[in-house]
């Protein structure tokens, strides 16, 4: 019977032996990384959403238990990319944990995963706002690398990406806006690169509306002569909101006699604004109302009176809330430092992923699309 007993007893300080191996936070983010890896690939619907809340509640233990769980997830990230055919969706989450969350130097690493997912694989067709978040969050990094695969995925896909604290979905267009223009102009180089692809033109040109510039302007004018109405119409919109004034006189120099249809009725409602496009018409464009009403009328600002402005708008992300764009424009900074500032600041903007911040990003980009008709 003692005998028994002992045995008994020591088959339970087994099982609690192993009970406790099991309970390590080690053992048991090494546990859920394996259950990652055991995932089937989802089809897109309730399968994919149910496989991202569980692949969320890993997030979570991951981020609560960050000092044990980073040196497991560094590891097990860097033996994954040795393999053949690693798991995608243990380069998506534990790369963007690692971007996120990690440290400054998890950075290279989470590179790595994040170039080393198949853009025609699996995580693009389930997890297209996963990625969405991991490309934005990787993409200030500038890292050229990541062009095909935002080529691939969100240029020529449809994500959406739905905010759910902010009650609003980015659209497509703004989810490639949002990524190409943190690169700035290496993205608009980029971009016109694209123009001559029929499957992306329009989209291209939506997307410089945003963050091209008169760089652009040799590139897009051969597309005023295109049959297509649409392609017509968004080359004239890119020329009138970021062509400055190299835009205004390609659609003064351009011939609309051969157009037809909505062409020709879209180039006869813009014609008429290109007689007032100088910056003295412009700038009155960046004051919502008469001062008398809403506002007191716009300061002069000069140059140091100017960079604290330009500060306060860095500091909020580009939030226009309590600032008269206007007093930008008049400011006695030169134009040329007020647009490579506003540039900077648009870049920051875009780090926030709201409908407001769009609004603000449009207002930016009037801002230095006006500026660029002033003298100095």
């Amino acid at each position: 019977m003692a005998v028994l007993k002992r045995a008994v007893a020591a088959a339970m300080l087994a099982v609690a032996a192993v009970s406790s191996v099991a309970a390590t936070p080690e053992q048991e983010a090494l546990d859920r990384l394996a259950r990652m890896r055991a995932m089937p690939a989802a089809s897109a619907g309730q399968e994919a959403q149910q496989q991202r809340r569980d692949l969320d509640a890993a997030w979570r233990w991951f981020g609560n238990n960050r000092t044990a769980a980073l040196p497991v997830l560094r590891r097990e990230l860097a033996a994954e990319l040795k393999k053949p055919r690693p798991s995608q969706l243990v380069l998506l989450d534990v790369g963007y944990f690692l971007r996120a969350l990690g440290e400054p130097p998890d950075r290279a690493l989470s590179m790595q995963a994040l170039l080393a997912i198949d853009p025609a694989g699996i995580v693009p067709q389930t997890q297209g706002q996963q990625l969405f978040r991991f490309v934005h969050a990787s993409a200030a990094d500038r890292d050229p690398r990541l062009f095909p695969l935002i080529d691939k995925v969100f240029l020529r896909g449809d994500v959406t990406v739905l905010v759910p604290q902010h009650g609003y979905t980015v659209d497509a267009t703004s989810v490639c806006i949002y990524l190409y223009g943190q690169f700035g102009a290496r993205a608009e180089q980029h971009l016109r690169g694209l123009l001559n692809d029929r499957a992306v033109v329009n989209r291209v040109l939506e997307v410089l509306m945003w963050v091209g510039s008169p760089d652009s302007v040799p590139a897009v004018a051969p597309l005023l002569d295109s049959a297509d109405a649409d392609t017509f119409a968004r080359a004239a919109t890119f020329m009138l909101r970021a062509g400055g004034p190299q835009g205004r006189d390609a659609l003064l120099a351009f011939d609309p006699r051969k157009l037809q249809g909505k062409a020709r009725q879209f180039y006869m409602q813009t014609r008429p604004q290109l007689a007032g496009m100088r910056f003295d018409t412009l700038v009155q464009q960046l004051s919502d109302s008469p001062p008398s009403e809403k506002a007191p009328a716009p300061r002069r600002l000069d140059d140091a009176a100017a960079r604290q402005l330009l500060s306060s708008l860095f500091a909020s992300y580009g939030s226009y809330e309590g600032i008269q764009p206007i007093e930008l424009a008049l400011a006695a900074m030169p134009a040329p430092q007020l647009i490579d500032e506003l540039l900077r600041l648009r870049e920051r903007s875009l780090l926030r992923i709201s409908g407001e911040a769009l609004a603000d990003i449009d207002t930016t980009n009037t801002l230095i699309n006006t500026l660029r008709f002033r003298d100095n």
